[in-house]
C-alpha cells in the first residue's frame, strides 16, 4: 500500500477520472479493463480511470480530498496499484510574518499541528494570528500544477497559502483566504474534509 498524495480530477465530458501520482510525464501505459496505467520506465506516474459514471456521480473536476471520490479510485486500483491518499490542504495558523527586506514577500512560519512549516508568501494581507489554508508540499493544485518544497529568492518555503481564487472557490479574490474563528479549533484538519462537511449542511 503506497501512502501519498495524488491528484483526482474529474473530466465530465469523457466520463474519465485522472489520477496523478507525479508529474513526470508518461512514456508508457498499459490498460486494464476500464483502467489505463501511465508509467514512466518502471514508475507509475498516473491513472486514467474510464466510464466512472456507471458507478459514480461526480459533479466537481477537482476531487483530491472529496472522500466519497477518493475511496473509489481507492477501490478501483487496490488489485492494480494500492494507495491511500494522504491530507494536502491543511487548516492552519500563521504564528510569525516578517517582510523580506527588499521584496513584496513575508517570511511567515504556520502551525499545522503536525509541525510548524516555514512558507514565503506573496500576499499583502498575510499577517500574524491569521487562520489560512495551507497546500503542504506534494499538494495537487486544482489547476493540476504539483507544490513542491523550493527557494523563493533564496529562502527555502514548504508549501503555499492558498487564495480562493487558486482553490476554484471564487474567480475573483484579493490575497489568501482569511478563515473565520470557527477554524480555531480546527488546526491541522483537512479544509477540504471541513468544506464538504459544511456544505452538505447547507
Amino acid at each position: 500500500m503506497n501512502s501519498l498524495k495524488f491528484g483526482v480530477f474529474y473530466n465530465k465530458q469523457f466520463d474519465t477520472l485522472l489520477v496523478s501520482f507525479s508529474d513526470k510525464p508518461a512514456t508508457d501505459t498499459e490498460t486494464i479493463n476500464n483502467v489505463v496505467v501511465l508509467k514512466n520506465k518502471d514508475e507509475v506516474v498516473g491513472v486514467n480511470i474510464f466510464e466512472v459514471s456507471k458507478d459514480i456521480q461526480i459533479e466537481d473536476s477537482f476531487c483530491s480530498e472529496k472522500q466519497e471520490v477518493v475511496e473509489y479510485v481507492e477501490n478501483i486500483l487496490k488489485d492494480i496499484y494500492p494507495v491511500k491518499q494522504e491530507k494536502q490542504f491543511l487548516i492552519g495558523k500563521i504564528l510569525s510574518c516578517e517582510a523580506i527586506e527588499g521584496t513584496h514577500l513575508h517570511l511567515c512560519e504556520v502551525d499545522i499541528k503536525q509541525e510548524v512549516l516555514q512558507i514565503v508568501c506573496g500576499a499583502s494581507n498575510a499577517r500574524k494570528g491569521l487562520l489560512v489554508v495551507v497546500a503542504t508540499s506534494g499538494s495537487w493544485m486544482p489547476n493540476g500544477s504539483l507544490i513542491t518544497e523550493g527557494k523563493v529568492k533564496g529562502i527555502d518555503s514548504y508549501g503555499m497559502l492558498c487564495s480562493a481564487r487558486e482553490l476554484k472557490l471564487e474567480k475573483e479574490s484579493q490575497g489568501i483566504i482569511e478563515l473565520g474563528s470557527e477554524y480555531s479549533n480546527k488546526i491541522g484538519q483537512s479544509f477540504w474534509g471541513v468544506y464538504y462537511d459544511e456544505q452538505k449542511q447547507v
